[in-house]
């Protein structure tokens, strides 16, 4: 056994004396590491060794070719390039390898093994394109377009090898290709295609809806987890003190990165689930963790954590203030389940007051705050907030009591003095008198002398309301001049009142005297109040919305500095004058508070036909001077403009001989706005690949799906008329659907969404060529006509926006905040860019069926946050995604980056099954083309003058 074990232990010090095999090509002795063969010549490698041998190839498919000691290629081709390794199998360190070329006049170099190449950032890669011919030159590496090589990009090029790309990074991406000279000819490899994978600099984004959950005993627990991650290397777990938690994850499609959603459910939650809950995501850079606090009850409740100003007097939730200052009543609100309804009951119904009511964290927490403004006597009194959830409801009580300063005056009663004060609390009075005729007399310490007097309260003292007093001074005779003073006192501050006179014949000439004095007293305040009175209706003249045209027509452009035309410096076209008699007005289509829409009847209006429906716009009585001159301006710039089939046209005009009349298209099946809303159930999400049928096609609607909906017309802005269109249907058929009540019995799809898309970009394509601004595009604002072919028009007469929740106050204007860009909000500058922003808007109105635009957004100091950061509404239901790209690029802060109403209207003419034709005039009335008149619509808006600048 030892001589075994020592014969062992010699065995590899034998080894070591083994000479290296010996590799013979064909049977021939190599003396050279490097041989050149050609293609299709079969050749045989052979190792010859003292012990068992193994073959170590480029390509282990060629591995195949080996039996024993022995490597046999009968048809080889360039794939055969390489160095071959012959080693013994048990001591690889003894080796023999030849460099074989096989060359061939048509590839220079060896296919790679893998074209596409996923690599991590900092890793190094051989790319094996191995030169196949030894008088190859020039061995280098470039880019697949014939460009170098990124300029920090580190490689060593090795004709037996390959090129070695070192340290790679996220820039070095793309195409490449080995390229060698061969006689001076330039010849190129198969192409490299590479992709670096950034390295892992951060931990993973985990997010949770919110920080704070609460459930009733025996009630299931969701919390979803968001986790962001820049590849797939990371994972998501959540963790308590108490208890394992069960979770599940999903990927999270919608997400822009790699990201994933951990959802954490916990079924019938007892009081020892209660606590932390953390979800935590971790990869190579570290972990990020967030967690939420759950709180378990036993049954609903809504408390409620009052939060008052340090500057009041507080005692609880009764609350002391002086006259004048500003109050906020302020309740932090905690409830479960979450609150359905709220509201503040104040002392007085007609109360001036603002409110506001917000989620906090989307957690259980809520806020709520009134503001009382400049508070005076009429705001005393309790404010009751109310909270109510689907369990239960609660309430809040404060008592305000406004301290006012008090009001004094004197008069005389048969010798008697008589002070009067009013004041709450109750006024404290003081006499003073002095000698001589004295402004005051308490100023005067060492000449006043303070009199006793009697001091009463007059009538009822009723809660929280000014107490009138009044104290008694006996006056006697004297000779000499005296001053008296009252001075009424409480905790707001004082108010004193004073009468000189000399006491001798008080008796005899005070009452004469105090009848002339209140007479001249009287006269004064009532002239006063006359004054008062005129500067009120002035300034609610000045102040009151005047009914303007929002379209501007820019003059010159230079940089952002816009010069507008003054439109009352436009001239108006005589041949748009038509006769009164000719015209039958009907039923009010809208009515704004200084004008209306009516439907009328134009007879010989156009040619060959003997009467028209058409749309008349005329002012109130009530209208001012500003209305008339922005109604005729209107008309001017409409004129000035000229006709579009996809603008709401100007038809003619009554000036003369009795109120202004505007005479334009009829549309009878009103905005698009509330079109959309109707049929919004029926709608047929067809995919953009179905096939279109011709246009005259009735399969192209389905006629069966008539809807009665209601075509009255109505007093409301947005449902001013009604009306139909389908490009696809035959003329003659949708105008009898106007002519018979205006229903458009067909449904909707998304060639009808995208169409309508179409048309709206083409009117705002022709008013930017006639460097025209809207300022108020948005679905209410685009009529449906006949052959349901959209027009853009501008609503003021007809809409009153004082009701209308589209309109939101900022600053003297009621303005269409969601629909407006940032720079309008926030600069007051209005270009045709801002018209792209507005755009963007309605597109997003058009695919989501009519939804009013930032669902659930308060318009508040968040929302304009909001629109300063960037934020965009989501993807609409059935908007394509190139749809919603292009609602995107119209979100662009920047205004230069926006598109063209132009870029816009080709974007939308790929995805249409048919593209439009650009002159599309059967469906555009010939009486139009003859007439200078424009594309403005009998819709506008005369309570809403938009925020605006002069840019000159």
């Amino acid at each position: 056994m030892l001589c075994i074990a020592l014969l062992i232990a010699v065995l590899p010090c034998l080894a070591k004396e083994f000479p290296a095999p010996v590799i013979k090509l064909d049977s021939y002795l190599l003396n050279q590491s490097e041989v050149v063969l050609s293609a299709n010549k079969p050749f045989i490698l052979s190792c010859d060794g003292q012990a068992d041998i193994i073959w170590k190839t480029r390509l282990r498919i060629h591995q195949k070719q080996v039996s024993r000691e022995t490597l046999t290629v009968k048809k080889p081709t360039t794939e055969y390039t390489g160095t071959y390794r012959c080693s013994y199998k048990n001591q690889t360190d003894l080796y023999s390898e030849i460099h074989i070329y096989v060359t061939d006049s048509v590839k220079a170099f060896t296919s790679p093994q893998s074209p596409i190449i996923i690599q991590k950032e900092g890793s190094n890669y051989l790319l094996d394109c191995l030169v196949t011919n030894p008088e190859s030159t020039e061995f280098s590496l470039q880019m697949a377009n014939g460009s170098a090589v990124p300029s920090k990009m580190n490689y060593t090029a090795d004709p037996k090898r390959g090129i070695l790309v070192r340290n790679l990074q996220p820039s070095y991406s793309g195409d490449y290709v080995c390229t060698v000279k061969i006689n001076g000819v330039q010849k190129k490899s198969d192409v490299f295609q590479i992709f670096v994978i950034e390295k892992t600099q951060k931990p993973p984004v985990v997010s949770l809806p919110a920080n704070r959950y609460v459930r009733i005993v025996g009630e299931t627990l969701h919390i979803p987890c968001h986790a962001e991650n820049q590849d797939h290397s990371y994972n998501i777990t959540w963790s308590s003190s108490e208890k394992v938690l069960n979770y599940k994850i999903n990927r999270d499609k919608g997400c822009e990165r790699i990201c994933f959603i951990s959802l954490l459910t916990i079924h019938q939650v007892n009081m020892s689930d209660a606590g932390n809950l953390t979800c935590t995501g971790q990869n190579r850079a570290g972990r990020n963790s967030v967690t939420a606090v759950l709180k378990v009850v036993d049954k609903p409740y809504i408390q409620f954590k009052p939060i008052l100003s340090s500057e009041y007097k507080v005692n609880g939730t009764d609350i002391e203030v002086m006259q004048g200052d500003k109050v906020e009543l302020a309740v932090q609100i905690e409830a479960y389940p979450e609150v359905k309804q709220t509201c503040w009951k104040t002392p007085k119904s007609n109360h001036t007051h603002e409110e506001t009511f917000n989620r906090i964290n989307n957690s259980d927490s809520y806020m709520t705050t009134m503001v009382l403004r400049k508070v005076g006597a009429q705001d005393n009194g309790h404010y009751i907030f109310t909270a109510r959830s689907a369990s239960v409801n609660a309430s809040i009580i404060f008592t305000l009591h406004v301290y006012q300063k008090p009001n004094t005056f004197i008069e005389w009663e048969n010798g008697f003095a008589s002070c009067m004060a009013s004041g709450f609390p109750i006024p404290r009075i003081q006499w003073f008198q002095c000698e001589d005729a004295r402004a005051m007399c308490s100023s005067n310490q060492t000449a006043a002398v303070e009199l006793m007097a009697t001091q009463s309260t007059l009538g009822d003292v009723r809660e929280y309301e000014p107490v009138l007093v009044k104290s008694v001074l006996p006056v006697t005779d004297a000779n000499t001049t005296l001053t008296f003073e009252c001075v009424a006192t409480n905790i707001a501050g004082e108010h004193r009142d004073t009468f000189t006179f000399k006491i001798s014949h008080l008796l005899n000439t005070a009452s004469v005297w105090s009848v002339s004095v209140w007479i001249t007293v009287v006269l004064i305040g009532a002239l006063c109040l006359a004054i008062l009175g005129m500067l009120i209706l002035f300034y609610k003249h000045r102040k009151a919305h005047k009914y303007e045209i929002h379209w501007k027509i820019i003059e010159a452009n230079e940089g952002n500095n816009y010069t507008f035309i003054d439109p009352t410096q436009l001239p108006y076209d005589k041949k748009l004058e038509f006769p009164r008699n000719k015209l039958k007005l009907g039923q009010v289509l809208g009515a704004g508070a200084f004008g209306k829409v009516v439907q009328a009847t134009a007879y010989g209006l156009v040619k060959d036909e003997s009467f028209t429906r058409v749309a008349v716009k005329m002012l109130k009585p009530s209208a001012h001077f500003e209305e008339k001159e922005a109604l005729m301006s209107e008309l001017k710039i409409l004129n000035y403009i000229g006709p579009h089939e996809n603008i709401v046209n100007l038809l003619g005009a009554c000036t003369q001989g009795g109120p202004m009349l505007m005479i334009t298209e009829y549309c009878c099946q009103g905005d698009l706005l509330n079109f959309l809303r109707q049929r919004a159930e029926t709608f047929v999400n067809n995919n953009l690949g179905v096939q279109s049928f011709p246009e005259n096609s009735n399969l192209y609607k389905n006629v069966a799906l008539q809807q009665n909906h209601s075509t009255g017309m109505t007093n409301s802005g947005s449902e001013s008329y009604k009306d139909a269109q389908s490009t696809q249907m035959s003329k003659d058929i949708c105008q009898e659907s106007c002519n018979e009540g205006g229903k458009d019995p067909w449904s909707l799809d998304n060639i009808d969404l995208l169409t309508f898309s179409y048309q709206v970009a083409k009117g705002m394509e022709f008013l930017a060529s006639k460097n025209c601004i809207h300022r108020d595009l948005a679905a209410r604002n685009v009529l449906v006509s006949d052959c349901r072919v959209v027009k853009i028009c501008d609503f003021g007469l007809a809409r009153d926006i004082m009701n209308d929740l589209n309109y939101v106050v900022k600053g003297n204007a009621r303005l269409p905040v969601k629909w407006m860009s940032p720079e309008s909000i926030f600069e007051c500058l209005y270009t045709v860019q801002s018209d792209v922003w507005s755009y963007g808007v309605l597109l997003w109105e058009i695919f989501s069926l009519g939804m009013s635009p930032y669902p659930n957004v308060v318009i508040d100091a968040q929302f304009y946050k909001m629109i300063k950061d960037g934020y965009h509404m989501p993807q609409p239901d059935f908007a394509p995604q190139e749809m919603y790209t292009i609602m995107k690029m119209c979100w662009s802060l920047e205004p230069t980056l926006r598109p063209t109403f132009a870029n816009i209207r080709e974007l939308i003419a790929k995805l249409l099954p048919n593209q439009p034709s650009e002159n599309n005039e059967d469906m555009y009335p010939e009486f139009l083309m003859g007439k200078q008149c424009d594309t403005e619509s009998v819709c506008r808006d005369e309570a809403q003058p938009l925020m605006r600048r002069s840019l000159t």
